[in-house]
């Protein structure tokens, strides 16, 4: 029988669930033991094994060495950096959710190993408009990507693509990851340096093209963010953060939709479902981006519009048909790159061809296991190649 380990704190365990809002029962089904056990070791009644603090150690992301600790070690909630959310709401995020900001700071650590001490146009926000519509305005010169532009696309999945190499070049570095959460469709950490947005890959590309410039004026607000996709939460909301989602929401409307040319297309044909769908696909947006700005113009009332958008809150999540068509077709490698993107992935093999970094460090930037880096490196010249 396998010795229990008795120096293993098991208010440390605690500490290590509670870090990822995780209750007794899911920590209890993920490290594969019963419930009552479970408890018992977080009351110090009992101890892992080695297998099974291995496994606890996995399971909470923490090296197996700190259960030993007399205390909890000092670690930054993510609640500091999400001031725009009460602590009801921050609290109710996943364990998979605050992984992603944890992502996030390691991409901002590595972006800046990369570049140096390069300052994002973020750094500029007390210059930039304060009005939305100039703002909108500023950003879509910035962008050189115009409205006739986007509309002449009509494929979401490259106007996002067009989108995320463009905030790269403007210092706002765009990755992608599935979240398995589908409540929450974006995160970003705010920087003057190193901006990092993180895009759900498991959202529809318009919903992931309106969370693209959600996040975008949460970064020129000056705040951090995750957006949820119901607006539910907004009932947990103080005044000011109230304002600064709906300017979020706002904000990313105005520009993907710019008001004088939807005024434009509605005069061609006549508003029903179909044009509705139509005009979604003009504009790559989601058919309730459209209904917004119906509703805002008064052709559309205020239950009319929040019975539709109730009908297409499915739309937001990419289904399994549409997901065959739109990845990597089960390649994890091309999957990883997709999150990763072309220039941040191929900024990092760079650095390591050119032996300023090593193996293990590039495998850490790429946010793999050091064995994949050869069939990354294939998967990547391979894609380049094209």
């Amino acid at each position: 029988m396998a010795e229990a380990l008795s120096g293993v704190n098991g208010e440390i365990i605690r500490w290590a669930r509670e870090f990822y809002n995780m209750s007794p029962d899911e920590a209890a089904q993920a490290i594969d033991v019963d419930i009552s056990r479970y408890l018992n070791w977080e009351n110090g009644t009992e101890h892992p094994t080695y297998a099974k603090l291995k496994k606890i150690s996995d399971v909470f992301r923490k090296p197996s060495a700190v259960f030993f600790f007399p205390e909890p070690p000092q670690l930054p909630s993510i609640k500091g950096d999400l001031r725009t959310l009460p602590d009801e709401i921050v609290n109710s995020f996943s364990k998979n959710v605050i992984i992603q900001f944890e992502k996030a700071k390691v991409y901002q650590l590595s972006l800046e190993e990369l570049y140096g001490n390069k300052e994002s146009i973020i750094a500029q926000r007390s210059s930039f408009p304060n009005d939305i519509d100039q703002l909108c305005n500023f950003f879509r010169m910035q962008l050189e990507f115009p409205i006739s532009a986007q509309k002449a696309r009509k494929s979401t999945k490259v106007v996002f693509e067009i989108f995320r190499e463009k905030f790269y070049d403007l210092g706002i570095y765009v990755f992608k990851d599935a979240f398995k959460d589908n409540r929450i469709s974006g995160i970003c950490l705010n920087d003057d340096h190193f901006p990092v947005i993180v895009i759900n890959n498991s959202m529809s590309f318009a919903r992931q093209i309106f969370t693209l410039f959600h996040e975008l004026y949460h970064l020129i607000s000056d705040t951090s963010g995750a957006e949820i996709i119901r607006d539910d939460y907004y009932v947990a909301l103080n005044d000011q953060q109230t304002e600064i989602e709906r300017a979020c929401d706002t904000f990313a409307n105005a520009f993907l939709v710019p008001m004088d040319d939807f005024k434009l297309e509605l005069t061609k044909r006549p508003i029903n479902e179909d044009r509705i769908e139509e005009l979604a696909t003009l504009y790559s947006v989601s058919k309730e981006a459209i209904m917004y700005k119906l509703y805002k113009m008064g052709k559309m009332t205020s239950a009319e519009y929040n019975d539709l958008k109730e009908f297409f809150y499915g739309d937001a999540i990419r289904n399994g048909d549409k997901k065959k068509g739109q990845g990597g077709g089960g390649n994890h490698y091309y999957t990883q790159l997709t999150y990763l993107g072309q220039r941040y992935a191929g900024d990092v093999f760079k650095q390591y061809f050119s032996g300023k970094i090593d193996s293990v460090r590039a495998s850490e930037m790429l946010q793999s296991k050091v064995d994949h880096l050869p069939n990354l490196e294939t998967v990547y010249f391979r894609g380049v190649s094209r």
